[in-house]
């Protein structure tokens, strides 16, 4: 009798081992690994030094001046994005904004894949036109940097894809919301006839493990080192987007004149740190904290906290 229970408690320990590292692995892949974040002091640092140029070139009273903004809702800060000021041709102290959101961003779980970038622009001008030049644009990603020409997803094409881009014209008072990703990763969908993405710009268990390869490489380095200093790893770029826009203003006059500028968006990511590995104290320590004895033992024996 003694040594059937002694099996039977082997046994049950055995499969609970195995039924743990099985959890463990599925939520190493699900749960969030990676923080992917917008290279902000690069996006305006670029953009200004383009307006800067255009200011001493061009003859126009239009004036550009751009900054990154983020809102914050209920305490909660949402993605940054870049906020182009532009003066009215017809009122040079009248400024409007024009809004230029990519995404996506924020903590991602390694079985991700980014099959597209969003692209969201909001002209709130009312003497101004918006052009998106796909042609001129381009998306990097990747380890590798494989740099591409951008195109729009869904695109409705019999064929191939065409060499030339027809431009994306948003008027005032109007909107952009789309997707792009590169010409490398389309495909056609027999379906519907349109050009879909087809294969991932970027698996993101595959910059995880670009990121652990570099700290490896560093610890090593670290440790054959006579000082004992190595600089850490920063943050990798995951994906970015060169998107080449121009504003011009409409006017009675033939000879307006267009300002182009390439926003160059790029993307970073860090491995975020493992938070606890038992799966049962990680859910108790993430839910609400009761506020008295009540409130716990009700926690407790319900399941959730009392309203």
């Amino acid at each position: 009798m003694g040594s059937d229970v002694l099996i039977l408690t082997i046994y049950f320990l055995v499969v609970i081992y195995v039924l743990y590292q099985m959890a463990l692995s599925v939520e190493n892949t699900l749960e969030n690994k990676l923080q992917v974040d917008l290279n902000v002091e690069s996006l305006i640092e670029q953009v200004k030094l383009q307006l800067d140029q255009l200011s001493t070139s061009q003859t126009t009273s239009q004036k550009i001046t751009a900054k990154v903004d983020q809102l914050e809702i209920e305490g909660k800060k949402l993605p940054p994005y870049l906020s182009l000021k532009v003066t009215s041709h017809n009122d040079p102290d009248e400024e409007f904004m024009v809004l230029v959101d990519v995404g996506p961003t924020g903590k991602m779980p390694l079985a991700r894949s980014i099959m597209n970038l969003s692209i969201a622009i909001q002209n709130t001008t009312n003497d101004a036109q918006i052009f998106i030049d796909w042609d001129q644009s381009s998306i990097t990603s990747g380890k590798a940097r494989r740099t591409q020409r951008v195109v729009r997803s869904g695109i409705p094409i019999g064929g191939g894809l065409p060499r030339a881009q027809v431009l994306s014209v948003i008027n005032p008072r109007e909107s952009f919301i789309g997707q792009v990703t590169g010409e490398n990763c389309l495909g056609l969908d027999p379906e519907t006839q349109t050009l879909t993405a087809k294969r991932p710009l970027v698996e993101m268990l595959d910059v995880a493990d670009y990121i652990l390869d570099m700290m490896d490489l560093n610890s090593r380095l670290s440790s054959g080192s006579d000082d004992g200093f190595i600089e850490e790893v920063g943050p990798t770029l995951v994906y970015g987007l060169r998107l080449m826009i121009g504003i011009r203003q409409i006017t009675y006059e033939q000879k307006s004149q267009t300002t182009y500028l390439m926003l160059p968006f790029e993307f970073e990511a860090i491995l975020l740190t493992d938070e606890i590995a038992f799966p049962p104290l990680r859910w108790l320590l993430k839910r609400p904290r009761p506020a008295n004895a009540r409130d716990a033992l009700s926690t407790l024996l319900l399941g959730r906290p009392r309203l």
